[in-house]
């Protein structure tokens, strides 16, 4: 289902918040969600996936361990058993985590993510997960968490053509859709919804792609069963690079971009990764790149270190030219890090020089929070991760080991569950540099 713009026009001007009072005068947005928490209480709810679980409890109970915003303490089986229906929705319709994360902050802002079918004198039409009014559908229609989320994913890719809403801005994105008289309250809740995504959503048994680097500037690339830990197949170049690359860092299934040992950029073309590795001749994008190392989080956004100083660059195609990765940052100094990789949308973990595993989240401020997961993983040079919490960690002697973060974005390593009985590999992981492909669309 698609609007014209004048439909949406006159829509917009017909929105009404869901109550008055005490949600409506909020203006902070933590403050804001707490109060419509309160107040939709009163009101009348549709189920979103028939009744909730005891694993949807289970996991509205992990929720309030996490959550830090206006859901704080607040999740309910009922409220889990929504979100799920909305990410289902978007895995279903073949859209990645970060949509996924939209639509959640979204129905955080507009229904404490409750599928609200009114109340008596409520005066306003906006019903449904994410408080669509007559001119999006039939009530039914707006009633049925499938329907309302592939309207409001429908929108999302109106207003934004072309994936672009994979690079903008989550609470801009929200609010370009939903066309809020209070567009600041999006943005300051989509920690909470990557919380939420990341509980209720996973990779299940799926593929990890790593490429590396060899001493001789050869390049391999490598495929690892997610769920059974197996390395299901490993192809080696013929070609080299024609350098010895200082950093690596994965774009997508079919683009890298490496840097020399002088400082120069360049992006590798795979052409083909399934029986044997062949790459077109590197496409040079610049020179002044003088990282230790470099990763990309899928999203966007190229993460890198110079001695000790932590900076990004925003990518804003899937096989840039050089003009194209730009908007550099700086975020802080004093990241003396052995490797990093990116575990999700602006998050990093790494490890420490030290041998201290350590995450990161980067903020749209450029400034960061940081905690320690772990102070023991001095036995791994190299670590990678595709996201969804999967951490692969490399050992100087060549072994692969995994494991796996619950909940990636908590700042705690408390959740992490090892496998090091049942590694990867034991030998054979000779690369130099390692990074995985962002398991997004």
């Amino acid at each position: 289902m698609r609007f014209a713009a004048r439909t949406f026009a006159l829509a917009a001007a017909a929105l009404t918040a869901l109550t008055a009072g005490t949600a409506q005068a909020a203006t902070d947005s933590d403050d804001f969600v707490r109060a419509r928490v309160a107040q939709v209480a009163a009101y009348q709810t549709e189920p979103c996936d028939g009744a909730p679980t005891s694993a949807d409890g289970q996991a509205a109970s992990k929720l309030n361990g996490v959550l830090t915003q206006g859901l704080k303490n607040s999740m309910t089986a009922y409220r889990v058993s929504c979100a799920r229906a909305v990410i289902d929705a978007v895995q279903k319709r073949g859209l990645d985590e970060r949509a996924a994360v939209i639509a959640i902050t979204t129905t955080i802002v507009e229904s404490t993510i409750e599928n609200i079918s009114g109340a008596a004198g409520d005066g306003s039409s906006s019903i449904g997960l994410f408080q669509q009014i007559d001119a999006w559908g039939s009530r039914d229609d707006r009633l049925d968490p499938s329907w309302a989320t592939n309207a409001f994913l429908d929108e999302m890719e109106r207003v934004y053509p072309n994936g672009s809403w994979r690079t903008a801005d989550i609470g801009d994105v929200c609010q370009k859709v939903q066309r809020s008289a209070y567009p600041d309250r999006y943005a300051k809740q989509t920690l909470d919804a990557q919380r939420i995504v990341d509980e209720l959503s996973g990779p299940g048994a799926v593929t990890v792609s790593i490429y590396g680097a060899l001493s001789d500037g050869r390049l391999t690339y490598s495929t690892i069963n997610s769920q059974t830990g197996d390395r299901t197949k490993t192809v080696v170049s013929t070609d080299n690079l024609g350098f010895v690359p200082k950093t690596l860092a994965t774009l997508n299934f079919n683009t890298l971009l490496v840097t020399s040992p002088a400082g120069q950029l360049y992006r590798v073309d795979i052409i083909t990764n399934s029986n044997s590795l062949q790459f077109a001749t590197p496409t040079a994008l610049g020179g002044g790149w003088t990282h230790d190392m470099l990763t990309y989080d899928g999203h966007g956004h190229l993460y890198g270190i110079a001695n000790g100083t932590l900076m990004s660059y925003v990518v804003s195609r899937p096989k840039p030219a050089s003009t194209q990765i730009g908007q550099r940052a700086v975020i802080g100094t004093g990241f003396t890090m052995r490797t990093i990789a990116a575990s999700g949308d602006d998050w990093l973990v790494g490890i420490s020089t030290t041998g201290v595993l350590r995450s990161y989240h980067i903020a749209a401020d450029y400034t960061w929070t940081g905690a320690t997961l772990a102070d023991r993983w001095s036995t791994f040079d190299q670590l990678v991760t595709p996201g969804y919490g999967l951490y692969y960690g490399q050992t100087r002697d060549g072994a692969m080991y995994r494991y796996f973060d619950h909940n990636p974005f908590d700042l705690n390593g408390s959740d992490i569950e090892g496998f090091g009985t049942d590694p990867v590999d034991t030998h054979g992981w000779t690369q130099i540099l390692l990074s995985a492909q962002p398991l997004v669309g």
